[in-house]
Parts: C-alpha cells; structure tokens; sequence
C-alpha cells in the first residue's frame, strides 16, 4: 500500500529530541532547513506579494518563523516581523537575534495592530508562526482577538501556517466554549518534518480540507518507526493504477477465481440496496455471487432484471447454512435492513472468512458482535456513534474510541466520512483523506460494500482492499456529472475497467 507514517505531537517531540540528543543534530541547523525547505515549496507564493508578514510566537514555531524570515530578506522580498513576547527556545534565538541585525526591529503585537490598519486591502501574505503543534492551553484572549482579527481581516489575501493553524485542536471540536475554536483559517499548511496525525481534517470550510504540504528537514523518520515510539498511524495515498488493475479479470480466471461472495440484505421496499451492493461486485468483475434476503420480491427483481443470478428469500440463519457459503469466503451483510441481525450475535465466523458489516447490520451498543479473525464493519459518523454509545466530533476522537474497540471485538472498522478511518485489531490505523461530494448520495455506502467484496474476494488483507476500493471510487471525482447516482458512478467505474 502507499503509506506515509503520522506521528502525534508527543511523538513528533521524541522524534525531535532523537535528532538533537542521540543523534548529534544541532536544533539551530534543523530550524534553518525547515525555513529552507519552506522557501523553496513556496517560491511561486512569495512572488504574488506586495509584502509578507511573520508573526512568531515564543517557541520553536516562532523561530522556524524568523528563520525563514532571514531566508526570504536575503533573496530580496519584502518582510516584516512582528512576535508576541521574545522566543524562549535557543535556536529560535540565534535567528530571532539574526532577523534584529538584518531587517531590523521586530514589531510587538501592538505594533502590528497599527501597521494593519493602515495596511491596504489584499496586500499581505501572512506566515503564521504562532503557536506549534505542541500547544494544547486554552488561548489568551490576547492570542483569541489577534486570530480573530487575522481571520476577518481583507489585508490578507493567503495564510500560511507553518506545521500547524495556531489554535488548531481537533480535541476541542463540539466543546460549548467558542473560544476553543479560534484557530487561524489557514489556505495552506507546510508540515515541517513530521507529517502530523492532530492535522488531520483540518477544515473551516464545510466542503474544503485545507491542503498541507509535508517538507522533509532530514529528520530521522525510519529510525523513529517502532512499536516503543510509534503508534501505527499511516497516512494513505491514492494508488488508482494498481486499483484498476488488480480489479481487472485475468484470461485465466474461472468464476470462482475471479471472486466470489454472498450478499444478505435487502428488507421490504429497500431490495434496491442490497442489489446494487451486489451489483458492484458482479459488474467489476466478480465471477459468482448470491442474495439472500427477507424480502419476498427479491427473487422477481433479481430475476427480472437478469435471469443468470441467484436470488433467495431466507433468514440470516438460513442464509448462513447455505451451502454455497462453503464455496465462498466473503460475505457481504446489512445493506438494506433496517436492524442488527440478532443471528449475528455470537456468530463463529468460518476460518478464513471475511465478512463485512454495513448499514442495518451495523450493531447499536451492547449487541453482541460475531466472533472471527476478519470481520469488516463499515460505518458512518451516526451509526458509530450509535455503535459506541459516544459522540464524535473529530477524526482523531474517533480514533480514541476504535483503538480500544477494535482490539476488545477483533475487528476492523472503516469509519465512513469525509475522512475515513480505518482502525485495525492490532492497533495500527489509516486515514483516507481525500473529500468527494460526489459520493454523497444515497447509495454510494451499498456501492462501496460491492466493491471492498470484491477486493476481498482477491484474498487480499482487509487494509489493502479497504486502500483499492477507495482509491477505485475516487475516479468518480472525474464525472461531468455535479451530483451523479450511485448507479452512475458504477457505470462510469465499468466503464473504467
């Protein structure tokens, strides 16, 4: 899979302190190539501005600040400093010491007050270098009315943080308090280092993540990925090529080869939901599938429709002694019912099988799960939070929950959202962060159950086909079509392959 490591603010600290204390970096060196790395990632920015502001709090954040402060005067641009209290951290010193002797006179938050209000619209790019990712306080109201004032101000035509928006806590999202959500509205953020796992979802824009660009500063990122000071957290990147091909059909494949899988579902009036999950696997190239559902219009629809499928009215527990369960190992249960199967409960799930749970057989708190080594449930925000018997305001708080959940249940959750997050039973984790409004539809969950069946089907691991089926959906992005159905993206993804 194409994976990148996340590491949380603790361990971007460790990781920080192996550099320096064991491996002989010297801080002022790492500080002076993160703003290196910053100016080169940026130079067609830097060109747009009539003038760009740095404002640097106390920390390590405020002297990545003036060190490239001291990189942008020296290649002829036109800066301003301005710092809400002197830097305490000894690189940030030596640069904040460098920028006094070269641009001058660092300008104190009242200062900048005064050089805003006479400042004309659009004029400035402003460097937020503020606050680390290692602050978790609550804001001085000071910092709150300058980030307010930053937020709301029409002299800043770009933001840019550097590493995280000052104020940015995905911990707080949901609190009462509003002052907790005063964070800079960052258009872009440069990660120096460490790709951050408290970064994700950042977003002040209901339909837009805010970009963050990764800028490597040589830290010693391999050396750092271990169970002692790593906690599993990957980042995953699209891989449509590798999607595309593993889904195609072989020359050689027979219909069992090519996948197989058992779909239940389907209550009275919502058949359609189990059908296009069924859909999806057949059309992408599944070789065999059967539905089984409650709903006693199943068998017409389906044979009415296409008289090569298999259909059957039954129960879950019948279902589950059908003997064309033998000649499969991926079970597809839940889209179109309208509750948890209590057949479900307990279950011993056959070796080797992998089942994946979806929409109404997604458990409420305290239903007994069944019992197997690859058991995929998929659910969105209100269904996990229903699952849980908690609520969820953040991708990271999601987290929280699913890396005792998944352990305790051995299972694998996919939580379905504008990122989505997969938490695995032995702990580790991925974030899918790639928002498609395209796939906000009805139908586009059935749809996706198809497909990881698919995958699954393969014998592939539950991340890897988790990876493929959302890098597949993806090409969706690319449809004429503003608000497409879930059947026409299954049509154009035919098409695809």
């Amino acid at each position: 899979m194409k994976q990148k490591p996340l590491f949380t603010n603790k361990e971007s600290k460790a990781l920080d302190s192996l550099a320096t204390k064991e491996l002989g970096f010297h801080e002022q060196t790492l500080m002076g190539m993160a703003a290196l790395s910053v100016f080169h990632a940026n130079e067609d920015l830097w060109k747009t501005a009539e003038s760009i502001w740095i404002l640097s709090g106390s920390g390590g954040n405020g002297g990545d600040g003036y060190a490239l402060a001291h990189t942008l005067f020296q290649e002829g641009y036109s800066v301003r400093c301005f710092a809400t209290s002197p830097n305490k951290n000894e690189a940030g010193k030596f640069y904040e010491a460098l920028v006094s002797k070269t641009i001058g006179a660092i300008g104190s938050v009242d200062d900048f007050y005064e050089t805003w209000e006479e400042a004309e619209e659009d004029s400035v790019l402003l460097v937020d270098a503020l606050l680390g990712t290692g602050f978790q306080n609550p804001l001085s109201e000071e910092l709150t009315e300058l980030i307010d004032t930053i937020n709301e101000s029409d002299v800043f035509f770009y933001r840019l943080s550097l590493d995280t928006a000052s104020g940015w806590n995905p911990y707080l999202l949901g609190e009462k308090d509003s002052k907790a959500h005063s964070f800079v509205f960052a258009d872009s953020i440069e990660e120096l280092g460490t790709r951050k796992w408290e970064n994700i979802g950042f977003i002040y824009e209901k339909d837009s993540i805010i970009p963050r660009y990764y800028e490597s500063i040589g830290f010693p990122v391999r050396s750092h990925l271990n169970n002692v000071t790593f906690s599993k957290r990957y980042y995953l990147e699209a891989d449509p090529e590798n999607a595309i091909a593993i889904i195609k059909r072989k020359n050689k494949d027979h219909k069992y080869s090519a996948g197989s899988a058992l779909f239940y579902g389907g209550a009275e009036g919502m058949e359609g939901a189990i059908l296009l999950s069924e859909q999806a696997f057949s059309r992408l190239g599944g070789g065999i599938s059967k539905i089984s559902s409650p709903s006693l219009k199943i068998s017409s629809l389906i044979l009415k429709e296409d008289l090569s499928k298999m259909a059957k009215t039954s129960s879950l527990a019948e279902t589950l002694e059908d003997p064309f369960l033998k000649k499969t190992k991926t079970i597809v249960v839940g889209p179109g019912l309208t509750q948890y199967p209590n057949d479900l409960s307990g279950w011993e799930v056959p070796e080797d099988f992998r089942l994946v749970l979806d929409a109404g057989a997604i458990p409420t708190k305290g239903s007994a799960l069944p019992k197997g080594n690859q058991i995929l449930l998929t659910p969105h925000v209100g269904e996990l939070n229903r699952m849980t018997g908690i609520t969820h305001h953040s991708v990271q708080a999601a987290y929280d929950t699913l890396v005792d959940f998944c352990p305790k249940n051995n299972v694998y959750v996919l939580l379905k959202s504008f990122v989505s997050l997969l938490v695995c039973p032995d702990g580790s984790s991925y974030v899918w962060e790639s928002p498609n409004p395209k796939l906000a539809t009805m139908g586009t969950g059935d749809l996706l159950s198809g497909i990881l069946a698919r995958y699954l089907s393969l014998d592939l691991s539950i991340p890897e086909a988790v990876h493929l089926a959302l890098s597949l959906l993806d090409h969706s992005k690319q449809l004429e079509e503003p608000y497409p159905s879930a059947h026409q993206i299954l049509k154009s993804l035919v098409e695809i392959i």
